[in-house]
């Protein structure tokens, strides 16, 4: 009993001693970006931007970047695509904040260069970005045999109990 007691109070102690106060996770109280999704990879020299960039990609967020900046480069900066992502639904919206500008969206195929054979020979458009870009890849939907056995798994293991349960039950 006198172990488990000294136990319980240096575990409790340890507890103490390792919690802390930290003002940056309360939401309002921090100034600093650092815990957000954002990149600042702007010129110091130069003249800069900001972009968003969502979807299935390493690193999503806002990125400061230095203007002509081209989609390829932001995807670089991103660290690329997941393997979920979809490179046949590239959109990058544009002039979505702007109320004097229609809003128009550019789709970009690239799937040629990830999961094809053979890469297509025909030229690639690869658009410089603007400020205010939303770039999205967006995910691909592969179906995949686990989905399946995710599906019914449970639905088996179910039906295999209730059958044990009554052939236990009925040889008694």
């Amino acid at each position: 009993m006198k172990y488990i007691l000294s136990l319980f109070a240096v575990l409790f102690v340890s507890n103490l001693t390792y919690s802390q106060d930290d003002d940056k996770l309360i939401l309002g109280k921090s100034n600093e970006l650092d815990n957000a999704a954002f990149y600042d990879l702007s010129d110091p020299q130069g003249v800069n931007m900001e972009v968003n960039l969502w979807g299935y990609v390493r690193l999503p967020g806002r990125y400061r970047i230095p203007s002509k900046t081209t989609f390829i480069d932001l995807m670089s900066y991103a660290g690329g695509p997941t393997d979920e992502s979809n490179f046949e639904e590239i959109r990058i919206l544009r002039n979505a904040g702007d109320p004097s500008k229609k809003p128009s969206v550019i789709r970009l195929n690239y799937d040629d260069l990830l999961w094809g054979k053979k890469i297509s020979s025909n030229p690639k458009i690869n658009p410089v970005l603007m400020p205010g870009d939303v770039v999205l890849v967006m995910e691909e939907n592969r179906y995949s045999f686990r989905e399946d056995v995710m599906f019914f798994l449970p639905i088996f293991t179910t039906v295999v109990s209730v059958a044990t349960l009554i052939v236990t039950l009925s040889l008694k």
